[in-house]
């Protein structure tokens, strides 16, 4: 099971990183949209996990990247700062299947991923 992971904070990333890898998942990074959406076009991902604002293309952008662009409907978890009702509302419109703010609890994002990784 592979997972990808965009995220623009170096500490943050080796968090989701550490505990995705300890919970036995492949993870590939990327410091922003862009580097995520060209790992997408190389390699088989099975769940995105994004933030939102990075640098160059942005969290939302990938994720209407993977919903019109990618013939596979990749499930995507959000994991941002932000936490207003309407850039959640706009995530989830675009494709998002679950939205975590930060700071967030780990064992959270995991039961989110298996939840997904078992529906697709």
């Amino acid at each position: 099971m592979t997972i990808l992971v965009c995220e623009d904070n170096v500490m943050t990333l080796r968090a989701i990183e550490f505990s995705l890898k300890k919970a036995g998942y492949e993870v590939f990074k990327a410091g922003d949209g862009f580097q995520g959406i060209q790992i997408l076009d190389k390699e088989k991902i099975d769940l995105v996990v994004t933030d939102i604002n990075m640098p160059y293309t942005k969290g939302l952008e990938l994720i209407r990247h993977i919903n019109t662009q990618m013939e596979s409907k990749i499930p995507v978890i959000v994991i941002t700062g932000i936490t207003n009702d309407e850039t959640r509302a706009h995530a989830m419109e675009l494709g998002a299947r679950g939205y975590l703010t930060k700071p967030f609890d780990p064992k959270v994002m995991l039961d989110m991923v298996k939840c997904f990784v078992v529906e697709s």
